[in-house]
C-alpha cells in the first residue's frame, strides 16, 4: 500500500503519542467517535460493505486532509462515500442534513444500558469476536516452510495489506495459514477469492542496513502474491545465527524478535 496511511517504517513522523494510553482517558476523543465506530460496524454487520471497501475508502482520501484530520474522521470520509457510491444516502442528502442541524452540541456517549436488546447482543457479539476471513483452498501453498522469499516491488491503485517498508525484502517462511480472502476482490469486486497466507520472518538489517540499532526480527503476514523466489545465490543472516537457507553462521555476524503480525485495521 502507498500513501498517508501507510507510516510503518517512515521517517520524519516524531515519536509516538501515549498520553491517550494513560488510565482514566476516555475511550472516545470527541463524542463523535463512538457513533462512528458503531455507525461503521452496524454497515459491516448488515452487509452494506465490507471491511476491505471500507479501508481502500480511507485510501481513497486526499493526503492533505488525510494527515490533517483524526482517526474516526478517515471512517466517517469512507463510510459516507461508501453510502454516497452505492446509492444509499448522497453527499446531497448529508449538505442538506447538516443545514437542517446547524451545528449543534453533540451529547456525550450514553451510558451502556444493563439489558442488551437482541439487535444490541448481535453487535456486541460481531464486534469483539468479528467474522472469519478464512476461506477453503483452490490451490496448494507455493512456498514451503523455510523457503526463503522475496517481497515483490508492488507500486498498485488497488487495495492491498503490504506495508511499503517490505518492498524488495528477503525472509525466510515460517508458517502456513491456509488460504483467506484477498483484500483487493473484496474491496474492489465484492467477491471473496482464496489466497495462500504465509508468516514471514524478516532480519532487522534485512529491512534498515547495517546501522540498525537494536538487533530484532520483524514477522509480517503476507499473501503469496506479495512474493517471489529470491536470487539462490542470496546472503543474509538472522539474529539466531541461521541464514536464509537455514544453514548457520558465524555467532559474530550481526543479524536482526519484534511481532509483525497484521492488525484489523
Amino acid at each position: 500500500m502507498h500513501g498517508p496511511h501507510d507510516v510503518g517504517g517512515r521517517d520524519g513522523l516524531g515519536p509516538v503519542a501515549t498520553e491517550f494510553l494513560e488510565p482514566g482517558i476516555p475511550d472516545w476523543r470527541y463524542p463523535f467517535e463512538g457513533r462512528m465506530h458503531a455507525v461503521t460496524a452496524m454497515a459491516l454487520q448488515q452487509g452494506v460493505f465490507n471491511l476491505d471497501e471500507q479501508r481502500h475508502g480511507i485510501e481513497l482520501m486526499k493526503w492533505s486532509d488525510y494527515t490533517d484530520s483524526t482517526y474516526y474522521s478517515h471512517w466517517l470520509f469512507s463510510v459516507e462515500k461508501l453510502l454516497n457510491d452505492k446509492g444509499i444516502i448522497s453527499h446531497e442528502e448529508v449538505d442538506q442534513r447538516m443545514k437542517e442541524l446547524g451545528a449543534p452540541a453533540m451529547t456525550p456517549h450514553p451510558a451502556k444500558p444493563e439489558t442488551l436488546s437482541p439487535l444490541a447482543a448481535n453487535m456486541m457479539d460481531f464486534i469483539w469476536n468479528g467474522t472469519p476471513h478464512d476461506l477453503p483452498a483452490t490451490t496448494p501453498p507455493v512456498y514451503e516452510i523455510g523457503a526463503a522469499v522475496r517481497v515483490l516491488n508492488l507500486h498498485e491503485s488497488t487495495h492491498n495489506r503490504l506495508p511499503g517498508y517490505l518492498n524488495r525484502a528477503t525472509g525466510v517462511v515460517v508458517k502456513q495459514y491456509g488460504a483467506y480472502r484477498d483484500p483487493a476482490a473484496s474491496a474492489h469486486r465484492q467477491v471473496e477469492e482464496p489466497h495462500q497466507l504465509y508468516m514471514v520472518r524478516f532480519s532487522a538489517t534485512e529491512l534498515w542496513g547495517d546501522t540498525v540499532t537494536e538487533e530484532f526480527d520483524l514477522y509480517a503476514d503476507l499473501f503469496e502474491g506479495y512474493l517471489s523466489r529470491p536470487a539462490p545465490d542470496y546472503e543474509g543472516v538472522f539474529r539466531d545465527g541461521l541464514d536464509f537457507h537455514g544453514r548457520r553462521r558465524g555467532a559474530g555476524q550481526r543479524a536482526g524478535v519484534a511481532d509483525g503480525r497484521k492488525g484489523s485495521g
